[in-house]
């Protein structure tokens, strides 16, 4: 199985490079195109989906990012084409969203649905929180700060209306996942809350 071509990019388009590997060319198809430039010379790491219609090519910029692509094609639903929209934000980001269980801003990404969004949590929130982790300070540098999402600042909001303390909400966040059923999830924090009142006091 072959990792990664070394080779010169002979020309880089909007989604996709042709590299010259040991004088063949070869068309790949990439996220984030902007990052491969003409006439470089440089390693692609790569990875061949075949079916019984046609053999297709696609290139990452590090082995991190080519993971993270077989994680979500492994997803029932989820192709390529939709991984690779999916990556054009950034892999970094995009662990910071799945680690932190952010549905607005995947579904803000070309053909993620709401259930797209939602199975990609369920399924990696675990691991990607595990794999944030263990970024590097340069990696951890191109990560995008999640701003408080709508649905989390009406929670806070409610819960202040009820008399919550600023400590209490956020170890309620802490410990749960909020969607968009605000009532019910209001109803979950209080139960918590009063059930670890020594770890949720001001």
């Amino acid at each position: 199985m072959t990792i990664y071509k070394y080779g010169k990019i002979m020309h880089v388009n909007t989604n996709y490079l042709i590299l010259d590997h040991n004088g063949e060319g070869e068309l790949i198809y990439i996220p984030n195109s902007e990052r491969f430039k003409k006439e470089e010379v440089r390693k692609i790491f790569i990875l061949n989906i075949v079916n019984e219609f046609s053999k297709t090519t696609y290139g990452f910029d590090n082995f991190k990012e080519m993971v993270i692509f077989e994680d979500l094609i492994a997803l029932q639903g989820l192709g390529p084409k939709t991984a690779i929209s999916i990556l054009n934000f950034g892999w970094e980001n995009i662990i910071n969203y799945i680690a932190n269980g952010n549905n607005e801003e995947l579904v803000k990404i070309p053909y993620v649905s709401s259930k797209i969004a939602n199975n990609i949590i369920f399924t990696y929130k675990e691991k990607y929180t595990k794999f944030l982790s263990k970024l590097t300070d340069e990696e951890m540098s191109k990560v995008k700060p999640i701003q408080a999402s709508n649905i989390e600042n009406k929670f806070k909001e409610t819960m202040r209306m009820l008399g919550f303390k600023n400590q209490q909400i956020k170890f309620a966040l802490d410990n749960m996942q909020i969607n968009d059923n605000i009532e019910k999830c209001v109803e979950d924090a209080i139960i918590l809350i009063s059930k670890n009142q020594n770890e949720a006091r001001v």
